[in-house]
């Protein structure tokens, strides 16, 4: 029941306030009902309910005021609004004698966040000084505040990181804070604050946000097989759920990814829920086999088969195709490789990556011919199509949801493997070099352009180099909408510390780099492209749109570049990279997005060239770099 949101504000009138006449002056508080009046001279001045500030809603559900703190959220009743709506302080006086700066700190929590989520963009801290009643006309700045979603997923609050008013809002008989929350109609968060503090101080050089309090370790499924039974350390696991029983209400079920599977002993709904209300978990959710989800759990044991305890849902990553039931599922093998393909159910428990890689698996039927639904899958040669096929980890599979299908391009590949014209071809263990992308709805292979019948990869016909992230360079334009999609563009991680990957692709941010995980690591990734042909180009250029934060006055070209090759072949540490002068870099001290200007790629004019966007990081220094588009012409 995780929420997600879009951000941009809607222009209506609304009914404005009076100003107080008395304008305190700093240290400020934010009183409410039930608190003490702060002792003269201490430090900060807090409130712990802001119901002194004002709800100012565009559309949807406003902010609601309690006795002990303040609570967006655009979810009631099992119904999610589309919501706009801000909580604005009264006026604040900053006029001081000699002060070096103005903090501000609060309390919050924030849950149900996916990986959809604009998370910076739907929960702002915003600060005017021309705001008259009304939020629509006002001249508003982004404070910075950069949100963590709950490790814990209960309401316990965890502190903010403080973070600065600017100087323009020093000496000011008038600013105006507010707290701006934003989800739309598909998903929403639910947001709650309280223990405001404005205070004379400076903030303190925290590079990145704290993670919230409890020890929660992000791990793989063999990872978490691996570790020994505790009652002390919480895992997060992300995985495919499977066997999940109509009648239970316990919660008992499967759950894999692509290093493996592991029995989900119970799920609830939050932390410390209430046991036996899966039925419930499931009917406000709208959980089933074939989802991909993230759960928090105790690694357990019980008569020596391995378990994950006292665990609760955090999100559904991604629906499934209602799949997940017995006929051909197993463990998640293989690396991609052609000498160790994926198997069936790595590619579905691996969504839709868009990454090009082998997957084998035996032929057992195919979409029916004329069809555009996969509910017709044919596990015979009867009303076979030429287009596509159904591959699964067991020959005799007659389970859709264990399968996947794979698109058939015109050609060759087409011509060789199709049931229509090749019946024999039934029952065959095959391996196929393709882009892992959604076909029919659900985890699939499409653009094939390599095959083999012997069991590994490589040596069949079809296609050809298949170096640089793809088979054939790309031609001029060139465009790339990370936003997307992965374009074919494949992390290659060279040092992560204790970071289990760098690079993530979202419809959010595009493809966005980080090192930060319980502090700043140390780390070295590349973001590697397809090979482009510049063959007939003169005068080539590139353009990137981007975003940096968290450099803390560091130089983004230290730590980040975009860099060339004309010997790259699938290991960025041994090929020759021209780093690229980039005009435009972001300021690197918040999240707007700024295209870099023109990158010259004159002195590849007349070859292929492959693309990459490298970022490095130290234990000082760790920035968040989002590239949301690439092009070249």
């Amino acid at each position: 029941m995780k929420k997600s949101f879009i951000h941009l504000f809607a222009a209506i009138a609304l009914l404005g306030f009076a100003a107080c006449a008395d304008v305190p002056e700093l240290p400020y508080p934010t009183p409410s009902g039930d608190d003490e009046p702060t002792v003269a001279g201490s430090l900060p001045f807090t409130s712990s309910s802001l119901n002194d500030f004002t709800v100012q809603t565009i559309k949807g559900s406003g902010w609601s005021l309690g006795s002990t703190y303040a609570k967006a959220t655009g979810y009631a009743d099992n119904v999610t609004t589309a919501t706009q709506t801000w909580l604005v302080s009264p006026a604040i006086n900053t006029t001081m004698k000699g002060t070096e700066g103005i903090v501000i700190n609060f309390e919050y929590v924030l849950r149900y966040v996916k990986s959809s989520t604009d998370i910076n963009g739907y929960h702002r801290v915003l600060a005017s000084t021309d705001y008259d009643g009304d939020v629509t006309t006002a001249t508003w700045v982004n404070l910075g505040f950069a949100p963590v979603e709950s490790s814990t997923q209960d309401w316990t609050f965890y502190s903010a990181t403080p973070f600065a008013l600017p100087e323009q809002f020093w000496n000011e008989e008038k600013v105006y804070l507010a707290f701006y929350f934003e989800c739309t109609d598909a998903n929403s968060t639910t947001w709650e604050v309280k223990e405001l503090s404005v205070a004379e101080g400076k903030a303190d050089d925290t590079p990145n946000p704290p993670t919230p309090p409890v020890d929660v370790v992000e791990a793989t499924i063999a990872e978490f097989n691996a570790a020994a039974v505790s009652t002390n350390v919480w895992y997060q696991l992300t995985g495919v759920a499977s066997n999940i029983k109509s009648d239970d209400v316990w919660g008992n079920f499967d759950l894999a990814d692509a290093t493996g599977s592991v029995y989900v002993y119970g799920l609830l709904a939050e932390k410390g829920g209430a046991t036996q209300q899966f039925k419930t978990l499931v009917a406000n959710t709208g959980l089933a086999n074939g989802d991909k989800i993230t759960i928090i759990g105790q690694r357990g044991d019980y008569n020596g088969k391995i378990e994950v305890k006292n665990a609760y849902l955090i999100q559904i990553v991604e629906k499934g195709t209602g799949g997940g039931g017995t006929g051909g599922g197993g463990n998640a093998e293989g690396d991609g490789t052609a000498a160790s393909p994926y198997n069936i159910a790595y590619v579905i428990a691996a969504g839709n990556p868009a990454t090009k890689a082998w997957v084998k698996g035996y032929i057992v039927g195919t979409v029916k011919n004329g069809s555009q639904s996969y509910n017709d899958a044919t596990f015979s040669t009867q009303d076979a199509s030429n287009t596509n096929l159904i591959l699964a980890d067991d020959a005799s599979c007659t389970d859709a949801s264990q399968c996947i299908p794979v698109q058939l391009p015109a050609g060759e590949v087409r011509s060789a493997l199709n049931l229509m014209d090749n019946p024999d071809n039934y029952g065959k263990l095959v391996c196929l070099y393709g882009s892992l992308e959604k076909y029919f709805g659900k985890p699939g292979l499409k653009g094939v352009t390599e095959y083999s019948f012997d069991g590994t990869g490589g040596e069949g016909g079809g296609g050809g180099d298949n170096t640089g992230g793809g088979s054939d360079p790309a031609t001029l334009p060139y465009t790339a909408d990370f936003t997307k999609s992965a374009c074919d563009f494949k992390a290659q991680d060279i040092t992560l510390s204790e970071l289990a990957y760098v690079w993530a692709q979202s419809a959010s941010y595009g493809w966005k780099a980080s090192a930060y995980k319980n502090g700043n690591q140390a780390a070295d990734s590349w973001l590697v492209g397809p090979v482009i042909d510049l063959t007939s180009a003169t005068a080539p250029v590139l353009t990137i749109n981007h975003a940096v934060n968290y450099m803390y006055g560091a130089n983004p070209a230290d730590f980040l570049s975009v860099c060339a090759s004309t010997d790259y072949t699938d290991d960025a540490a041994k090929a020759t990279w021209t780093v690229l002068t980039v005009p435009t870099w972001p300021s690197g001290s918040d999240w707007t997005f700024v295209d870099s200007g023109d990158i010259s790629l004159s002195a590849f004019a007349g070859k292929k060239v492959t693309l990459a966007l490298h970022y490095t990081s130290t234990s000082d220094t760790a920035p968040t770099w989002e590239v949301k588009t690439l092009n070249v012409k």
